[in-house]
């Protein structure tokens, strides 16, 4: 195993068929996609290698795109996929690390004890010679047990608090940088354009080369370069919550662990008229 976050396509075909390594692939598209990964699940996965489907295991009760559900929501369709929270569970996706990041922080934040994601995702694996199979994917069912940390899910209105008492908190922005200086129109209609007072940008494909993360002292010097003081609290946002974990987890890789994620992102701020922005 490499480390505490990713194994190799080597590592996962070795260990393959061990009864305690379940496999997710958590591919979502970007939201100029009209790509169908389930699909492209059923027709080409990793053996063995179950979807998650980030738009349907979400909270389906609000128009933002793929919220963090229920705690109990999540443990039933976990359950029901065979996983327990003692599983070593291997996420891929068939991008560029776009939406992997964001399942290995939800399976994070409803208390997964094990987790790691497959350097290079599906393609990767494709390309070292390494088998994939077609269909749908079944597993004995097991009890989830959750255990939720709440704590470093941001809301709206926390934000604002933030803002209005002048807290410490950084606020790190993942989308491109043309988007975070309102230079181009956000892909999804009806949103305003600009930023997060007072946010830095960090676009997240900065930490990604080839689908695998650069390395932990890349990605320091990156946070740096772009004004992020790393001794001080900090919060990461993106479009609708997705690559905000992309930050997350590059974080985490450099000893930051208690980084928050707003998870309405620009998709419920830039919705907001009433709200304060930047350009």
């Amino acid at each position: 195993m490499k480390n505490e976050y990713f194994v190799s396509p080597q590592w996962l075909n070795d260990h393959l068929h061990d009864e305690n390594v379940v496999i997710v692939d958590a591919s979502a598209p970007m939201p100029t996609q009209t790509i169908d990964y389930h699909q492209l699940w059923l027709d080409n996965h990793i053996p063995g290698a179950q979807f998650f489907n980030l738009d349907k295991i979400a909270n389906l009760q609000t128009h933002l795109p793929h919220m963090l559900p229920e705690p109990e929501i999540f443990r039933q369709a976990v359950s029901a996929m065979g996983i327990s929270e003692n599983h070593l569970v291997i996420i891929y996706d068939q991008g560029n690390m776009f939406s992997a990041p964001r399942a290995w922080w939800t399976f994070k934040i409803f208390g997964t004890r094990n987790i790691r994601i497959l350097e290079g995702g599906l393609q990767g694996w494709q390309q070292v010679g390494y088998p994939t199979e077609s269909g749908e994917v079944t597993r004995q069912p097991q009890i989830f047990n959750s255990q939720f940390t709440p704590e470093k899910v941001y809301s709206q209105e926390q934000i604002l608090d933030a803002l209005h008492n002048k807290a410490p908190i950084q606020f790190i922005d993942a989308r491109a940088e043309d988007r975070f200086q309102a230079k181009v129109p956000e892909p999804r209609p009806g949103l305003r354009m600009g930023h997060i007072p007072g946010s830095k940008n960090v676009p997240w494909t900065t930490l990604i080369d080839n689908g695998s993360y650069k390395s932990p002292d890349e990605i320091s010097a990156i946070f740096k370069k772009q004004g992020v003081d790393l001794k001080q609290p900090m919060m990461t946002s993106c479009g609708s919550g997705m690559t905000a974990a992309v930050l997350v987890l590059g974080l985490d890789m450099i000893g930051h662990k208690e980084v928050g994620l707003y998870d309405g992102s620009w998709a419920e701020w830039g919705a907001d008229d009433s709200l304060p922005l930047e350009k």
